[in-house]
């Protein structure tokens, strides 16, 4: 249908931090329309997944891409609708990055190794799944969006944010973003 504007941090943090409502009419046209721009918007960025609080949307509906461990291939799109975490491993911590706030990254985010979940999907069927390693971070990634929550609130050292930042030879070099005042 759309590619639609994404809500960006911090200039729309009260957008990004608003609670999602439950889908209650999955054949609405709305909801159909909803998953499509989500869809479109998804395939114009480099993002494994998009909620719709990210469209300014406050639905609970997100599309993700399985595949992102090591060596998987990348999945085609899949609608969760209404998603919820059954069951869930120990935390580790590891790789965040979001399309609402682009260009930061941290590899210090502790979510859950694996993760049951259910949902349904675009067709209006059940779906439950476990998923582990990435996939499982991006699920629980995408679950907080719908209720608010920002990677960086999970960050027990909240300067462990980094950026790219090319330097004379014009090669990318990871930079925290509490030493970038310096570099200027």
């Amino acid at each position: 249908m759309a590619i639609k504007k994404l809500v960006y941090y911090p200039q729309d943090e009260d957008l990004l931090r608003q609670k999602s409502e439950p889908v209650t009419r999955l054949k609405d046209k709305r909801v159909k329309r909803l998953i499509q721009d989500l869809k479109d918007t998804l395939e114009s960025q480099p993002g494994a997944a998009i909620a719709a609080p990210q469209i300014g949307v406050f639905q609970r509906v997100t599309v993700v891409k399985f595949g992102q461990n090591e060596g998987d291939e990348e999945g085609p799109m899949l609608t969760l609708i209404n998603p919820e975490i059954i069951e869930f491993g120990e935390d580790e911590k590891g790789f965040d990055g979001c399309l609402s706030y682009p260009r930061v990254f941290t590899w210090d985010t502790p979510r859950p190794s694996w993760i049951k979940f259910k949902a349904i999907g675009e067709d209006g069927q059940p779906i439950e799944m476990t998923v582990k390693e990435m996939d499982a971070r991006v699920i629980h990634h995408e679950i907080d969006h719908l209720d608010g929550v920002l990677f960086m609130d999970r960050l027990t050292d909240p300067t462990a944010l980094y950026t790219p930042v090319k330097n004379e030879d014009g090669e990318s070099k990871m930079i925290k973003l509490s030493d970038l005042a310096d570099l200027l």
